[in-house]
């Protein structure tokens, strides 16, 4: 059995979040969801800490694929 390292198991939670967070997005009318529910499922399918899935959801939204808005609890799809 391979032993993975850091960066890689990182890596493959980041596109484990990113997978979650677009799907959930592309399943709503109005492409947003809430951010709390979407950090308490995600907890839940994950058994990830509240703080590491915030960390985590910051790179794709570093990399335009979603805006977080932590003021009014939402993830919205990025409008080109």
């Amino acid at each position: 059995m391979v032993k993975k390292d850091g960066a890689e198991t990182r890596r493959q939670r980041i596109a484990q979040i990113t997978r979650m967070a677009q799907a959930s997005l592309n399943a709503s009318k109005n492409g947003e969801i809430f951010l709390s529910k979407f950090v308490a499922a995600a907890m839940y399918e994950t058994g990830l800490t509240k703080e590491r899935i915030m960390e985590y959801l910051e790179v794709p939204e570093a990399m335009g694929q979603f805006e977080i808005d932590r003021e009014n609890d939402r993830i919205r799809k990025t409008r080109f």
